[in-house]
């Protein structure tokens, strides 16, 4: 599967999620407040070919007034392996000023409980990776 593709299935549960924490369609029109990427981290593990059923498991690993910290795993359904993980970080915004607004109190408290009862659990493998070529190393 191209690169693209494994964004979109991200994209797709990203969204997915987004309404299981009510922060869907409805509270955007209810509030007119909504949330943007601007942060995201793509690990490719393992090739998916043409095919595959694919299922992606979503966490909410922090939250702030105006922050949202979210990590998807990709599965590959047929021989149960992880194919990708995805980090991402939301901002809370104001869809009228286009700028970030604290989340309503209600909605910060039940993230909040959502995001420690999934931490509840532990933390996903792979958590906080960051990009970068080890220092003293040559590739030649």
């Amino acid at each position: 599967m191209n690169a693209q593709y494994y964004g979109i299935v991200v994209y797709r549960a990203h969204a997915a999620f987004t309404d299981v924490l009510g922060l869907g369609d409805d509270y955007v029109r209810e509030t007119r407040f909504g949330k943007v990427v601007v942060q995201t981290a793509m690990t490719y593990e393992r090739e998916v070919r043409r095919g595959a059923r694919l299922a992606v498991d979503s966490w909410l690993l922090g939250v702030d007034a105006k922050r949202l910290h979210f990590f998807h795993e990709v599965h590959n359904l047929g021989d149960q392996t992880r194919v990708a993980i995805s980090e991402q970080l939301d901002l809370h915004v104001d869809l009228e000023t286009r700028r970030t607004t604290p989340m309503p109190p209600d909605v910060l408290a039940r993230l909040t409980r959502f995001a420690a009862e999934q931490s509840a659990t532990g933390r996903p493998e792979g958590v906080g990776r960051t990009i970068r070529l080890p220092v003293g190393r040559s590739a030649t």
